[in-house]
């Protein structure tokens, strides 16, 4: 099933004796899986966590056959980036189902060393185990940006934070709309006792750095050497893998724009992406969806894509994003 699917359960509190979270957001799967537990947790259930290099098989299948020390149920959490053979997985849920008391949660993220064909073949074989009463396997995608900003809100209200929408959607844009960082960022916040405003967020935010990928881009868009900044912002310093995701929401924004400009002839800001965009900022993003057009959205994603890859290969050697600009600003010559 899907997260909206598994929304409803939790707020119907449908019975989850074991559950598989996987996906393309690692956070969500992090994020539930510590949703899930607190509300098994409880039942005064015992917890037992195995952590990655962690697992231990016969520990983990102890904990169902023995119970709790407590004498009542256990719950085993395992956070994991290697597929756990199906004999062993198959062998605690039978166990799980056998004693009909217990609970399971299995968080499975991607490891750095496989692509995201790979990891996709690890989930299918495990999501093959997650069968019967009250067992159940999540797939998560990449959320929206109103969905991102309602956990964000969540967040806030937790962490009793005096935050508005407005600059809660101004840390998103800060962080690219990554919610794990989006977070991160909130809790440096809960040091304030007076509201949050944007200027506290100007001051104090932190980003890729001061030189912005978006600068580089723009150059090449309005084709004007880049050479210099590009140099600036590798001497910042910088991490592959959000750089990427964040490029590819930056295009991705575009497409969503020039495929409502050529639905409709014309597009909101609210209507694209949920939010109001400053006047400047939504004549530009315009612009740029009309400037590169539908046939070569494809071309750009493919590429990103490609780079995406190759990156979690080891193949990229710190020259992946020169390689990239230098094949979007052939697409977009």
């Amino acid at each position: 099933m899907y997260k909206r699917e598994l929304d409803s359960k939790l707020a119907s509190n449908t019975e989850i004796r074991a559950i598989l979270l996987y996906g393309e957001d690692s956070f969500l799967v992090g994020y539930y899986g510590e949703k899930i537990a607190q509300e098994i947790l409880k039942k005064d259930c015992e917890k037992n966590s195995f952590y990655f290099s962690e697992f231990d098989f016969n520990s983990a299948m102890a904990c169902f056959s023995q119970g709790s020390l407590f004498g009542g149920e256990s719950l085993v959490w395992i956070k994991a980036d290697k597929k756990i053979p199906k004999k062993q997985l198959d062998l605690l849920i039978a166990a799980l189902e056998k004693n009909g008391s217990g609970y399971l949660i299995l968080e499975f993220y991607q490891a750095e060393n496989k692509s995201a064909a790979e990891y996709s073949l690890d989930c299918k074989a495990l999501a093959g185990s997650f069968k019967g009463k009250n067992i159940y396997e999540v797939r998560f995608f990449n959320l929206s940006v109103g969905e991102a900003f309602g956990i964000l809100r969540e967040y806030a209200n937790g962490f009793e934070l005096k935050i508005s929408d407005f600059s809660l959607r101004k840390i998103l844009e800060q962080q690219n709309y990554d919610l794990g960082l989006s977070v991160a960022e909130l809790r440096k916040y809960t040091i304030f006792d007076s509201e949050i405003n944007a200027e506290n967020i100007e001051n104090l935010g932190y980003s890729l750095g001061s030189v912005d990928y978006e600068e580089i881009l723009e150059l090449i868009f309005d084709r004007k050497p880049y050479n210099n900044l590009l140099e600036k912002f590798l001497e910042q310093g910088f991490e592959e893998i959000p750089l990427i995701a964040e490029i590819q929401k930056y295009f991705f924004q575009l497409f969503l724009f020039s495929s409502h400009i050529k639905l409709y002839g014309n597009a909101t800001s609210e209507e694209v992406l949920g939010y109001k965009l400053p006047v400047n900022l939504l004549e530009k993003k315009k612009r740029r969806a009309i400037q590169i057009g539908q046939e070569r959205f494809l071309k750009i994603f493919c590429v990103l894509n490609r780079w995406h890859e190759d990156s979690i290969r080891g193949i990229t050697k710190g020259n992946g994003f020169l390689r990239t600009l230098i094949k979007i600003q052939a697409i977009l010559e």
